[in-house]
């Protein structure tokens, strides 16, 4: 029995270390095979679905009317004319011609960000070859759409999707540990096939967007990218995974409770679109929690006289090599911290990860943003109520 545990241990020890030098070889990558420009930039269209107003939302959307392409559009979606964003919106369209606004309404039959996104569609015009989809959390760096929208100008994909990385504005464990978690995501991402599209920034052909009928898909569903994962799945349409150009995403004051609710969130998504994806991947997460927890049982024990001193080596050497590989990914990361809080961050991560699995056993439904939405299979939206 002590033999496959110790057996355990090694393989994840190997999976992780493996894990960490691909990401160090592809996150944010520039270097490596000369970049090709295509012939000729296709005419793009940026839809952005907005709700409510932080105090940075002016530079985020600025960040996307000044990128670095010859021919786009910038369409901004809100629910209503009385959101706190339309006035930032209002203030930015004075001086950018580039931009638009559309009031889409509230949703009936999907979640309110799918329906912004469609009222968006409704709006482009014929010249458009590209469509680009973004939220208003981010920053964009100049030749972020650019990037994005390489692979398809070059023929190699007709789907291509990016990520971000978290910049804490103060650094608290929930804010570290919430870069953790997604700089965790974004490695995992670049492991070929493991790859899915993100909403927060996705190009897609319309083309494509067309023969994968997404507007009627979009229609019904709880949420963009998750239900686009397995619509590209069940298609087979091409999917490239971008890493050249990160978005940023300033966190000024995450705490515990708000990590617990976006950690859910990804995970219920998961579930409701990708049932297999979320068991599987959910049983690792597990996996490793307890693997954790089991290592330092046994290592308390040994300490404690309770079992032999010789029992408690394989754990130590464990806690000690997977102390070292969360030190270790803090290099991977701009913006990572004081270094033992980064540390102790990765551990807390793991074990959010598995609690906020845990909490998305039962439920059938997702509140968010003032809506509860009951959820079907698929991902289907099976009713809407409006809360308060």
């Amino acid at each position: 029995m002590e033999w496959s545990i110790n057996l355990a241990y090694l393989a994840l020890i190997l999976l992780l270390a493996g894990l960490i030098r691909q990401g160090g070889r592809s996150l944010g990558g520039r270097g490596g095979e000369p970049v090709r420009n295509p012939p000729q930039w296709p005419v793009a269209t940026l839809i952005i679905p907005l709700a409510g107003a932080s105090p940075r939302l002016a530079d985020n959307l600025r960040s996307r009317v000044v990128q670095d392409y010859p021919d786009y559009q910038v369409i901004l979606v809100t629910a209503g004319v009385e959101d706190p964003a339309v006035p930032v919106i209002h203030g930015l369209m004075a001086d950018h011609s580039r931009l638009r606004h559309v009031v889409s309404g509230p949703a009936q039959q999907c979640s309110q960000k799918n329906h912004n996104l469609l009222a968006g569609l409704q709006m482009i015009g014929n010249p458009v070859e590209v469509l680009v989809f973004a939220d208003a959390n981010q920053e964009a760096p100049p030749d972020w759409l650019r990037e994005l929208v390489r692979p398809l100008a070059l023929g190699e994909a007709e789907v291509a999707s990016g990520y971000h990385q978290v910049r804490p504005e103060t650094f608290t464990l929930a804010a570290v540990g919430r870069s953790v978690t997604v700089l965790l995501l974004s490695i995992l991402r670049t492991i070929p096939g493991l790859g899915q599209p993100w909403g927060g920034a996705t190009a897609i052909t319309r083309e494509c967007f067309t023969r994968l009928e997404l507007d009627r898909w979009w229609g019904h569903q709880i949420v963009d990218d998750v239900s686009l994962a397995r619509r590209l799945t069940e298609r087979e349409a091409r999917l490239a995974i971008t890493h050249r150009v990160l978005l940023t995403t300033p966190l000024d004051d995450c705490t515990i409770s708000g990590w617990v609710s976006w950690h859910i969130r990804q995970w219920i998504y998961l579930k409701f679109c990708l049932w297999g994806h979320w068991a599987v991947s959910g049983l690792m997460v597990l996996g490793i929690a307890g693997m954790l927890l089991g290592a330092g049982a046994r290592l308390l024990l040994a300490l404690g006289g309770w079992v032999p001193r010789a029992e408690g080596a394989a754990p130590a050497l464990f806690l000690a090599l997977m102390t070292v590989l969360a030190a270790s990914l803090r290099r991977l990361h701009p913006w990572p911290g004081p270094a033992l809080k980064w540390v102790a961050a990765v551990y807390l991560a793991i074990f959010m990860g598995a609690w906020c699995h845990i909490r998305t056993w039962f439920p059938q439904t997702l509140q968010w943003r003032g809506l509860s939405y009951r959820v079907g299979p698929q991902g289907r939206v099976t009713g809407i109520r409006r809360q308060g």
